[in-house]
């Protein structure tokens, strides 16, 4: 059973972003992707979208794909302060 969940982070002008990736199983044997973005200084994401697969492959395929381009985007797992 895959259940991989991955918080990643970038600053774009002075205000935090976060982009989480969460893979699991569904109650129905569907895997299910869930992209979570926003910013650090609101309370709720600005984004929530869910992503159903048939197959495992399929869905870690994606979440892999999606973790590449956030990566190639400028997030990182670690929070990267600016130096003023």
């Amino acid at each position: 059973m895959y259940d991989a969940r991955v918080t990643l982070f970038r600053i774009v002008n002075h205000n935090t972003r976060y982009y989480t990736l969460h893979l699991c199983k569904t109650l129905f044997g569907e895997y299910m992707l869930i992209k979570i973005n926003g910013s650090m200084k609101n309370t709720r994401p600005t984004r929530v979208i869910k992503e159903h697969y048939k197959s495992a492959t399929e869905a870690m395929d994606a979440y892999k794909k999606k973790l590449q381009e956030k990566y190639k985007k400028g997030y990182s797992l670690e929070l990267k302060r600016e130096v003023n």
